[in-house]
C-alpha cells in the first residue's frame, strides 16, 4: 500500500429620526441583512473549510493565511509542521470550537509562506449513512476523483488534504456507516486519483 506523507479554517447599523420611519425600516432590514450574513460567513463551518484552497508553492491557487483567519477566528494553538514537497517546516493552526456542520471535529490548517498548504479535519460527528453499502463502496474503483467520491457516499468523518496537481494527496474516511457499528472506510488518492481503498469490519 502507498503511503503518502499527509498533515494532518462585520455589522452594519442604521439609525434614523422618528419622521423618517420608511428609511428607518430599510436601514434596520438591511442591518439585519448584514448581521445575517456576517454570522453565515465566518466561523468554522464545513463551508468554509471546503472553500480553502491548499497549494504548494508556485504549484496553484492557495487561500491566504489571512483569509482563513478572518473565517475561522482565532485558533486554539499553532505548531511548526513537515509537509511533503516542502523545504521547510510549515505552521499548522488548530481549531476545535467548531460549527454543527462539523460537530466533535478538530480542524487544521497548514501554511507556508502565508498560503494553505494543507488541511485536514478528524472525528466530525455525523448522521450514520445509508450511502455506504457494499455494492456502492465496490463500485468505486482505482483512478475515481474525490469529487466523484464524495459524490456517491456523501460528507466524510475526517479528510486529509495536502498539496495540488502531480503532489498533491488526501485521504478521506468514513465512520458513520448505518447499520454498521464500529466499521470504517477509507479512501487514499494521488493528484486527485483513488489508488487505495481500505475497509475494517466493513463485509
Amino acid at each position: 500500500m502507498k503511503k503518502i506523507a499527509i498533515v494532518g479554517m462585520t455589522a452594519l447599523m442604521g439609525l434614523a429620526l422618528t419622521g423618517c420611519g420608511s428609511s428607518s425600516s430599510s436601514s434596520s432590514s438591511s442591518s439585519s441583512s448584514s448581521k445575517k450574513a456576517s454570522t453565515t460567513t465566518t466561523g468554522v463551518s464545513l463551508d468554509n473549510y471546503k472553500s480553502i484552497q491548499v497549494a504548494l508553492p508556485n504549484g496553484g491557487t492557495a487561500t491566504t493565511e489571512a483569509k482563513v483567519k478572518s473565517m475561522f477566528g482565532k485558533s486554539d494553538q499553532s505548531t511548526q509542521t513537515k509537509v511533503t514537497g516542502l523545504s521547510k517546516d510549515a505552521t499548522q493552526y488548530t481549531w476545535t470550537n467548531v460549527g454543527k456542520s462539523l460537530d466533535g471535529a478538530t480542524v487544521t490548517v497548514s501554511f507556508y509562506d502565508g498560503k494553505a498548504v494543507a488541511k485536514a479535519y478528524a472525528n466530525a460527528t455525523l448522521t450514520p449513512s445509508d450511502k455506504l453499502t457494499t455494492a456502492t463502496v465496490d463500485g468505486i474503483k482505482n483512478g475515481d476523483s474525490l469529487s466523484s467520491v464524495e459524490s456517491k457516499l456523501g460528507t466524510p468523518n475526517a479528510e486529509s488534504l495536502t498539496g495540488s496537481g502531480a503532489l498533491s494527496a488526501q485521504i478521506i474516511n468514513y465512520t458513520s456507516i448505518k447499520g454498521k457499528s464500529g466499521a470504517s472506510v477509507s479512501f487514499t488518492f494521488a493528484n486527485n486519483k483513488l489508488i487505495t481503498t481500505t475497509k475494517t469490519s466493513f463485509n
